[in-house]
């Protein structure tokens, strides 16, 4: 017999996109959202949803998603956040899992589809993105860091050539402050792990536009993969920015 699965997605004054997120959803009897007490309506909508809310105060993206699937009323648990979607395609792909895939493996992978500018991303470094969003919570574990966290499973993990349906679509200014914030962020996290910095270090955006750009194809996206690749360089840039300052004792705070 083939396991539940669960659900769960964490939010933050996300009201305009969880209805769009659950209803991809609706075919899973469990549906968990954990809620930073919104002062939207988010919870509202998530309730009328037919999901179960739970209030919890973030304290960072891992402990809150780990918190959430906790909640999970079932070991397997297919993760998203609230701008993403599960396709048509994903649903399909994973209700003709068998239960010898189930027990063959402790993980799925999936491609991202990210919108960006209000177009679809099909090149550079977020495309193909396999992310693990369907696992089993008993085997495996959180990774390390504030940035980029994601659950590991421990044994195979198979990837499925379906689509997540990321609605990001964020203007410039969002776009821009966020990877400003995570590349502080991941400074942090490289000084409590013990790395220093160096001065080749401010080459790494340059390798970070040629490849994003060049050697994954990022133009074939147009204006906006020559955006995502120049803010991508930008991003490193201050990391490693970042990452000196903080070396030199200047302004570290914890996260």
């Amino acid at each position: 017999m083939r396991p539940l699965i669960s659900a769960f997605v964490i939010t933050k004054n996300e009201a305009a996109k969880i209805s769009g997120c659950l209803a991809s959803l609706d075919w899973l009897d469990d549906r968990v959202v954990v809620d930073d007490f919104s002062n939207d309506r988010t919870a509202e909508i998530a309730i009328e949803c037919g999901a179960r809310v739970i209030s919890n105060q973030f304290t960072g993206f891992k402990d809150q998603k780990r918190f959430a699937m906790e909640q999970a009323n079932h070991d397997w648990v297919l993760e998203l956040d609230a701008d993403e979607r599960v396709s048509p395609e994903m649903r399909s792909a994973i209700q003709a899992l068998t239960e010898e895939d189930f027990a063959r493996c402790n993980g799925f992978a999936f491609r991202r589809l990210t919108r960006f500018w209000g177009k679809w991303i099909r090149h550079g470094s977020l495309y193909p993105d396999f992310k693990v969003r369907l696992y089993n919570r008993r085997c495996g574990v959180w990774s390390n860091g504030t940035v980029h966290e994601r659950f590991i499973p421990q044994g195979a993990v198979r990837r499925i050539a379906v689509d997540i349906i990321h609605e990001q679509d964020l203007d410039l200014e969002h776009y821009m402050a966020r990877t400003a914030r995570y590349a502080k962020l991941s400074a942090a996290d490289y000084v409590h792990a013990g790395k220093q910095w160096s001065w080749y270090d401010f080459l790494r955006p340059v390798h970070t536009f040629v490849y994003r750009f060049f050697i994954r194809c990022g133009f074939y996206d147009g204006i906006q993969g020559f955006l995502i690749a120049v803010v991508g360089a930008m991003g490193t840039f201050l990391k490693y920015a970042y990452l000196l300052e903080f070396t030199r004792g200047k302004h570290l705070k914890e996260k």
